[in-house]
């Protein structure tokens, strides 16, 4: 293949991944770009992650040391609050994603105010799921299974009970997620199909329990990866940073 037509082909597959408009749907806003659900869209990534290999594995191996990082200080961490200790925190953490869900499916995140920051739940409930009521669309939204939790960066509060501090999550789950039409009842954007999908939960210690704060696409992973853990100076000798 000639060099200029493997830039072209990098630029269409640049183009594809990252200018297409995404569709609305599910906690957080987003779901993947509906291409890649069809067959041809899948051949596409297939041949799209071959190009980029060596990054793959990059992001892999950050990511890994990441979270064998985050899991380290927070054995630490937990024998200070044991809401931080790994076993408590990957319950608590899979027990929000799941009434999340179930809250958005039922269109109505009051059912679960309890598992998510006040700013969050109304900002999600006005953007998202009162504006699909106007226009008579439903979004059905369920998860059959989480595949995986993991700490990706940490940022500890120095109240004496690690009140405020915060945690990104990056969660893989099997999920269905699509919009479709009450009048019709017809798929307008997505697929009733689960499907793996990875999002980059952050949650917030607050009042002695932890709240989801922002939903963030899991195409930021790396991004999260390569930041800093933020731990006073206080935590430092006991996290052994």
């Amino acid at each position: 293949m000639r060099k200029s037509h493997l830039i072209i082909l990098v630029l269409v597959l640049a183009l594809v991944l990252f200018d297409i408009d995404p569709m609305y749907a599910g906690p957080g806003g987003t779901v993947v770009k509906a291409i890649f659900k069809t067959w041809w869209g899948k051949v596409l990534l297939s041949i799209f992650g071959i190009i980029f290999l060596p990054l793959t594995i990059y992001v892999y191996f950050r990511e890994y040391f990441a979270v064998k990082n985050c899991k380290k200080q927070l054995l630490e961490l937990g024998k200070r609050n044991k809401d931080f200790s790994w076993l408590n925190l990957d319950k608590n953490v899979r027990n929000i994603f799941n009434r999340v869900y179930i809250a958005w499916n039922n269109q109505d995140l009051k059912e679960a105010s309890s598992y998510i920051s006040h700013w969050y739940w109304q900002n999600q409930q006005l953007v998202h799921l009162d504006e699909w009521k106007k226009e008579n669309l439903r979004n059905v939204c369920k998860v059959d299974g989480i595949k995986s939790v993991k700490p990706l960066y940490l940022e500890i509060s120095e109240h004496e009970n690690l009140e405020g501090s915060r945690i990104a999550f990056l969660i893989t789950a099997n999920i269905m997620d699509y919009l479709k039409s009450n009048d019709t009842h017809k798929i307008v954007q997505g697929s009733n199909k689960y499907d793996d999908e990875e999002k980059i939960w952050v949650m917030e210690y607050t009042d002695g329990q932890w709240v989801l704060d922002d939903i963030q696409d899991g195409q930021l992973s790396l991004a999260f990866a390569k930041t800093k853990n933020i731990i006073p100076a206080n935590l430092v000798p006991a996290v052994n940073r």
